[in-house]
């Protein structure tokens, strides 16, 4: 992914597509669990969570397909966030016996966003 600006009150809809080392997609749906954050680089705080199920605090993502989710940072949540970088975390949980609590993490992180002020957005409603 490439670093995206955005404004504050944007809703901003992340595409979630995985791949495994020979470039294939994977099928998300298949996968044992799914959490994305997306945190605050600056600070290393957490603006919103993510998980294909969306259970206790997390945010269900949204299927597109079996092999891409969407996760939605709203206007409601961007329009107080801080200005400046945001990256994403991904844990990609998998089902093997062999690791503990039988599950295999692999843990991902890119910088995503480049957060920005708005006066359009403070002005208006919503």
């Amino acid at each position: 992914m490439a670093v995206v600006d955005k404004y504050k009150g944007d809703d901003i809809l992340i595409t979630i597509g995985l791949t495994d080392s020979s470039d294939n997609s994977i099928n998300i749906d298949n996968l044992a669990e799914l959490y994305i954050f997306i945190v605050f680089t600056k600070t290393d705080t957490t603006a919103v969570k993510f998980s294909k199920a969306g259970s206790g605090a997390f945010t269900a993502l949204s299927k597109v397909s079996s092999t891409s989710y969407t996760a939605g940072w709203l206007s409601g949540n961007t329009k107080d966030s801080n200005i400046g970088s945001y990256h994403i975390e991904v844990n990609v949980a998998e089902t093997d016996e062999d690791y503990e609590s039988s599950l295999k993490n692999t843990l991902i992180a890119e910088d995503i966003i480049n957060l920005k002020g708005s006066t359009a957005k403070s002005a208006s409603s919503g």
